[in-house]
């Protein structure tokens, strides 16, 4: 769901009977939980940029890539539970740019 469309729906006396119900029985806790949803950009840390910048072509393909691409990515590596998934996932993200090839 937008959150902010539904909240502007449901101000305006109009959201739908079904709908209401469906924002009623939503998960707080699942809302910004998408890189897309996220108010500020996530960032490798220094370590990390220089581990990646250390691969120039893997590094030019990256930063040549669509905001949307990076800032996704960018989460899904950020977001990681335990620092060896962080880093499997830089290093799953340094190959396939080194190859030219996006992930997801």
């Amino acid at each position: 769901m937008n959150l902010a469309k539904v909240k502007t729906l449901i101000a305006a006396g109009r959201m739908q009977p079904a709908g209401l119900q469906a924002w009623q029985a939503r998960d707080p806790a699942r809302e910004q939980v998408y890189s897309f949803e996220q108010a500020e950009s996530a960032e490798l840390d220094p370590a990390e940029r220089a581990r990646f910048e250390a691969e120039p072509a893997a590094w030019r393909y990256f930063e040549a890539a669509p905001p949307s691409y990076r800032k996704t990515l960018l989460h899904w590596i950020v977001t990681a539970k335990k620092p060896e998934t962080r880093a499997r996932r830089l290093a799953e993200l340094i190959r396939a740019s080194a190859e030219q090839r996006r992930l997801r």
